[in-house]
């Protein structure tokens, strides 16, 4: 019966999400992109260390040619993007400008009177939607602001502005300020506004973006969608943002902001895909005439209009730029501009790797020596609490979660619990719907060492734990999120 519980579980959120599987699949071959490029593409992202990769996706053409979730991600699990929101955004922006509802040229200070400071400054004054659109606005990036202060929009004009449009300084709160002044123009938040010009028409019916604690979308960070929904996003902006032979955002906004607008780095020989230049809320990159929506932990939508290429990556990774690296160096030289010959060997390894592929976990026995139930208390720390069933599946209770773990396989379960997160920000989660969706296994790699591996598979976090059970009642916890080279709890306790 748990077993039959467990499957029920992992297929829900499939029964639930009818958008996948809409845009046409093909073979690379047939695509002119080579099988075998398709295949070591696929191996060597799987290959960088620190790095779990959780969505795939290769399109040629206007389709699909290859996909990969590795277990225990799914086609149909949705993924937070961070930073590659920033490119919905610029979206939308676009869309109001092309329904005269905003200009470029816009002063961000007449948005908002009401949040202004009592004394305003030529360089606020000066400030411009174009220069949040390059990271330009000439107040310096304060990253912890969000976390503490209830009113992002007044603390943020409030700070000390240098002359706008000079200088390109990084920064997500830009963002939010140009999703807040889509709100103003549209009367809708941002994702509202982007379901009903863009979202509706290209059958993407799953998306939750974050808000703040005013309930306005965060904008440079917080969508959360599938990855084939980053898919459209790719094939929208390729095509100049028509879609399906409607034009849903002028050619012109795309041109503008695909194109390079402003220097975000020194240059370097040879070239990285972080100087290439910053264009309107995404990137270009080092292969010629690329561009790619860029998210922390690489999340990557990469466009090749030239050649019709598009690459979604997922992932939760700290080698991002050795992600990219895989498409030049492994997916570029396959490509052909006419189909090629059939390559069945290939086609049949690409098959059985989509099919199979699994992100590593730990390996060991079922059992040790350690009896459950046990509780272990350590000072300052809550209670993590280990049974185990009679088919040997373990839960363990920890932080307010209830995590069913399975040996060699995944245990899916849901929690009401928001997952892990590196952001911190104020009303973090708001806007966003629960519960979500955990895999964990786990293992004894020693008579007295149990270990598990948790993914929250529909967000992007992922827990390591390591207990020691020894006979004397201690125990040591190691508990390491989301592959830090530390573990962000290392401690003693009692059982």
């Amino acid at each position: 019966m748990k077993q039959i519980r467990l499957l029920l579980l992992a297929l829900l959120p499939l029964l639930a999400s009818a958008q996948i599987g809409d845009l046409p699949r093909s073979t690379p071959a047939a695509e002119g992109v080579s099988t075998q490029a398709v295949v070591r593409f696929i191996d060597s992202l799987m290959a960088v260390p620190r790095t779990h990769v959780h969505h795939v996706m290769v399109l040629r053409h206007g389709r699909v040619v290859a996909e990969v979730h590795p277990a225990p991600f799914r086609a149909e699990d949705s993924h937070t993007l961070y930073s590659c929101s920033k490119t919905f955004v610029a979206l939308a922006v676009g869309k109001a400008i092309d329904e005269n509802r905003l200009r470029l040229t816009d002063r961000v200070a007449a948005f908002f009177p009401e949040r202004l400071p009592d004394s305003i400054g030529a360089n606020l004054a000066a400030m411009t939607v174009r220069d949040l659109l390059v990271m330009a606005s000439g107040i310096t990036p304060d990253w912890e602001m969000r976390n503490s202060h209830p009113d992002w929009i007044s603390t943020w004009l409030a700070k000390p502005v240098k002359e706008p449009g000079k200088n390109f300084a990084y920064d997500s709160l830009s963002t939010f300020l140009l999703s807040a002044i889509v709100q103003r123009v549209t009367g809708m938040t941002t994702l509202q506004y982007l379901q009903s010009r863009f979202f509706d028409a290209m059958h993407i019916t799953q998306a939750e973006w974050e808000q703040s604690p005013d309930g306005i979308n965060t904008g440079g960070w917080g969508l959360r969608v599938q990855a084939e929904t980053l898919a459209k996003l790719g094939l929208l902006i390729n095509a100049r943002g028509k879609w399906q032979g409607r034009q849903l955002v002028s050619e012109q906004w795309i041109e503008q902001a695909t194109s390079k607008q402003i220097e975000c780095a020194a240059s370097t020989t040879p070239p990285t895909d972080g100087n290439q230049g910053y264009c309107y809320q995404m990137w270009r990159s080092k292969w010629p005439g690329s561009i790619r929506a860029d998210g922390a932990l690489a999340q990557y939508v990469v466009m090749v209009p030239q050649e019709d290429l598009v690459v979604v990556i997922n992932s939760l990774s700290h080698r991002g730029h050795d992600l990219l690296a895989c498409i030049w160096n492994y997916l570029m030289p396959g490509l052909s501009p006419a189909a090629l010959a059939p390559e069945p060997r290939w086609q049949k390894r690409l098959d059985r790797l989509c099919a199979t592929a699994s992100l590593p976990a730990p390996k060991g026995r079922k059992n040790g020596r350690s009896a459950f139930p046990c509780t272990i208390e350590a000072a300052g720390q809550p209670p993590l609490t280990l049974s185990q069933g009679p088919d040997g599946t373990v839960t363990l209770r920890h932080d307010g979660y209830t995590l069913p773990l399975a040996h060699k396989q995944w245990a899916y379960d849901t929690t009401p619990v928001s997952p892990p997160y590196t952001v911190l920000a104020m009303n973090r989660f708001g806007g966003l719907s629960s519960p979500y969706t955990t895999a964990g296994t786990y293992v004894w790699t020693g008579a007295t060492r149990f270990e598990a591996d948790v993914h929250w598979v529909d967000w992007i976090s992922f827990r390591h734990y390591a207990v020691e059970l020894r006979p004397d009642r201690t125990a040591h916890v190691t508990i390491t999120d989301n592959l830090g080279e530390k573990p962000s709890r290392d401690y003693e306790g009692n059982y």
